[in-house]
């Protein structure tokens, strides 16, 4: 892979975890949402899916890298709190979780950018 295509899926990969956000936030007002646009596991939605096959083949030997995974997989535990406080019908401890899930996933967010220029700054052409 070139720094040029590295660039671009770590630029779609950061699109599909900032539209799980949207969904998660979007269950969170009440909204029906269906399981599969907001998955539980982080390794069953679409950023962790690209994380753990195309990104670690490519970046698994980073530091950076296990950075995001660590904060990847604390949103999904937090999201773990959220839906369950939201099946308990619990929903002001929800709307608290969900504020700390925003926050982690901002959080998430800053260590794919760091990713994004540590790819921009690579010399190496190919991944």
């Amino acid at each position: 892979m070139t720094k040029h295509e590295a660039l671009r899926v770590v630029r779609q990969a950061k699109s599909s975890h900032i539209r799980w956000r949207a969904y998660v936030q979007a269950m969170l007002a009440g909204m029906d949402i269906e399981a599969a646009q907001a998955p539980l596991h982080h390794k069953e939605c679409a950023f962790g899916q690209w994380f753990y096959r195309e990104g670690f083949t490519a970046f698994g030997h980073w530091p950076l890298f296990h950075d995001v995974e660590y904060a990847h997989e604390l949103l999904h535990a937090v999201y773990q709190l959220l839906h369950d406080a939201l099946q308990e019908g619990d929903d002001t401890r929800a709307r608290r979780i969900g504020e700390q899930l925003v926050a982690i996933s901002y959080s998430l967010v800053d260590a794919i950018d760091l990713l994004k220029e540590e790819i921009s700054s690579c010399e190496q052409e190919t991944f």
